[in-house]
């Protein structure tokens, strides 16, 4: 017989940046959390570079200090020709629109991911780990809770006035209540690695990400290059399905080399470094939930949708959607209201930015994009637009540059 324990205000299924977020400011505004981590942390993830747009994020539920001390200041981002360096084009922060902060942090996730979680503890949530949730309880269709098993077999029942589902990519609760669609144009591969010694820039540019363009048509890729604070780099390529096609048979180190040798200047900036593990694969599977809220729950995060690795979009949407979703709850909680239209606004905001970005990422892959980011000269709005969106400001606000990049780059629905 499973235990049962009293109900909590608020369950979370995941304990990655979106879930641990949502946990420390419900617990900080005083509401009953729990939180299930199948995994313990430390552990590894990818997505290690962080948006300016999410620093607000990281003052709100009071983690700012510890990560600006602990890792690396991150200004701007550059776009590199990886067939010819000459041809780059560098974006700094503190040039976007509304710019609150200039910067940005460089995370090994291992470590970021476990401040987030800690942190939700030490504000009052109940934190949970090796747990997994096998099953989310509903009544007369509502989600009214979940039962968890231990890494001993141990069940146990959590009665809750709402259920977060915060558990990644498996999406427990939007996989069974509606469609799952799949992302036009963006069936891609992720190859990646972590070294030490690779190149990297130096003064206030040391902490840019690299982003470094090969190929093109169908077998457009590229890869990124990021630094941390420690003298490790995370490097990793992003290719397309039909490239991937074209070298079958091929295990994750021999396709990582592959896309090196297609890119000679990845293969300057890592001369001479170390591989600390032999590189990995990974699908990027991008897609769209029919459905990020119901009666009684909420999905954020990966859960909520995943989007292409392209402009380090994940843990920003995460945790954003994370700090708005507890937001949300608290005032629900606090009205008595339980329904699924009670979260419309709220579905429409983390829609409208992750659209911004999903037609920019779309774009790209088409080159539409690449002929902006590289243009010479630059038109300043636009210039200072992509600035904008690479600094993640894609929430709240109505601006006549977002605007503009949602006319230039809508949103591609069809799978032609």
């Amino acid at each position: 017989m499973d235990g049962v324990q009293q109900e909590v205000d608020v369950v979370v299924i995941g304990g990655g940046p979106a879930g641990a977020v949502c946990a420390a400011d419900l617990a900080r505004r005083g509401r009953r959390v729990t939180v299930f981590e199948r995994e313990h942390h430390p552990r590894f993830h990818l997505g290690e570079s962080l948006l300016p747009g999410s620093v607000d994020v990281l003052d709100a539920i009071g983690v700012l200090p510890e990560v600006r001390a602990r890792f690396q200041t991150k200004r701007g981002a550059r776009f590199v020709d990886g067939a010819d360096e000459r041809r780059a084009a560098r974006y700094v922060f503190a040039e976007a629109y509304h710019a609150r902060f200039d910067h940005a942090f460089q995370v090994p996730r291992d470590e970021f991911d476990e401040i987030l979680f800690r942190r939700a503890a030490a504000l009052g949530a109940e934190t949970r780990e090796g747990w997994e949730v096998t099953r989310v309880l509903f009544h007369a269709g509502r989600a009214t809770g979940v039962a968890a098993r231990a890494g001993d077999g141990r069940m146990e029942t959590l009665l809750a006035r709402y259920v977060v589902d915060a558990s990644g990519r498996d999406a427990v609760i939007p996989r069974k209540q509606g469609p799952v669609e799949r992302i036009p144009h963006l069936d891609r591969t992720a190859l990646f690695a972590q070294v030490r010694g690779a190149w990297r820039d130096t003064g206030e540019r040391e902490g840019d990400i690299q982003i470094v363009l090969f190929g093109s048509g169908a077998d457009r890729g590229w890869f990124w290059l990021i630094p941390f604070s420690d003298g490790r780099s995370s490097a990793g390529a992003v290719v397309s399905s039909a490239w991937m096609r074209g070298r079958a048979g091929m295990g994750p180190e021999a396709l990582f080399d592959a896309a090196v040798a297609q890119a000679p200047v990845v293969g300057r900036m890592l001369g001479g470094s170390q591989r600390l593990f032999a590189p990995r694969a990974t699908a990027d599977f991008s897609f769209r939930v029919g459905s990020m809220r119901g009666d009684g729950w909420l999905a954020i995060g990966d859960a909520s949708g995943f989007l292409d690795p392209l402009f380090s979009t994940g843990a920003h949407v995460a945790m954003a959607g994370g700090l708005r979703a507890a937001k949300a709850l608290d005032e629900a909680l606090a009205a008595g209201q339980d329904d699924a239209a009670r979260f419309e606004a709220w579905e429409r905001e983390m829609r409208s930015g992750t659209n911004l970005f999903l037609g920019a990422v779309q774009a790209f892959y088409a080159g539409d994009l690449t002929d902006h980011l590289f243009a010479d000269p630059q038109h300043p709005f636009l210039r200072r637009a992509i600035t904008s969106l690479l600094a993640g400001d894609v929430f709240d606000r109505s601006p006549p540059w977002r605007r503009e990049l949602a006319t230039r780059f809508p949103v591609i629905k069809d799978a032609g």
